[in-house]
């Protein structure tokens, strides 16, 4: 049974809570697509379900959950790439994974995403 003492959360609580619900989707989804057709039904509604749920609460939260895929990197950018320091400081980079969303709130960063990048291909290839 829960204490009767208010129980509050800060706002990194929340966001670390939304990343994680995110990552498990995601996982999941991968899941759903490596099943044989039909066999994933049942799961995959659940899976929406609980996506739309999120949703609604990020919404009331105020909260934005933001995926940085086929973006140009750069120091600006409200995302740490894990694998930039392979990659000279000279090289044109674009994100082609989120690994963790940035979390955002009125245009304020609440928690920096995490993403992998690679050098951008050239027009002339």
């Amino acid at each position: 049974m829960v204490a009767s003492s208010l129980i509050s959360f800060t706002t990194d609580t929340v966001a670390q809570l939304c990343v994680e619900f995110w990552k498990l989707s995601k996982a999941t989804r991968k899941a759903i697509d490596r099943l044989p057709d039909g066999d994933g039904r049942r799961l995959e509604g659940q899976l929406n379900f609980s996506n739309r749920q999120l949703s609604l609460l990020i919404d009331q939260l105020g909260f934005r959950l933001v995926e940085f895929e086929t973006e140009e990197f750069h120091a600006g950018m409200p995302a740490s790439a894990d694998n930039a320091g392979d990659y000279s400081d000279d090289v044109d980079l674009v994100v082609t994974k989120t690994l963790e969303p940035t979390i955002m709130a009125d245009m304020k960063v609440i928690r920096l995403g995490r993403v992998l990048v690679e050098p951008a291909k050239n027009e002339k290839e």
